[in-house]
C-alpha cells in the first residue's frame, strides 16, 4: 500500500516537474522555488487525488512536503471518519 507521503510525493513532483524525493523540510516556495501557479495546480490535484477539500490556510501554512503530508493525513482521517458516521 502506497502512503500519504509516498502519494503527496508523486503528485508534488507531477505538478512541479521537480525531483520527488526532496527533503521532507525544505520549503516548497522559499527554498524549492514552487511558483503560484504550481501551488494551485498542487491543490487541486490533491483535493483530486485524496478526495478531500483543503481548506486555504491550511493549504498555505503547509509549506514542506512533511508538513503537506500531516495535512493530507488529517483531512483524509476526518473525511474517513465523517463517512463512517454518516452510514
Amino acid at each position: 500500500m502506497v502512503s500519504v507521503e509516498e502519494r503527496v510525493r508523486e503528485i508534488f513532483a507531477n505538478v512541479t516537474g521537480l525531483p520527488a524525493d526532496v527533503p521532507p523540510q525544505a520549503n516548497l516556495y522559499l527554498e524549492l522555488g514552487v511558483a503560484s501557479v504550481h501551488a494551485l495546480s498542487l491543490l487541486t490535484e490533491l483535493e483530486t487525488q485524496f478526495d478531500v477539500a483543503i481548506p486555504d490556510d491550511d493549504f498555505v501554512s503547509a509549506t514542506s512536503i512533511e508538513t503537506l503530508t500531516a495535512l493530507m493525513a488529517d483531512l483524509t482521517q476526518n473525511a474517513a471518519e465523517a463517512r463512517s458516521r454518516a452510514h
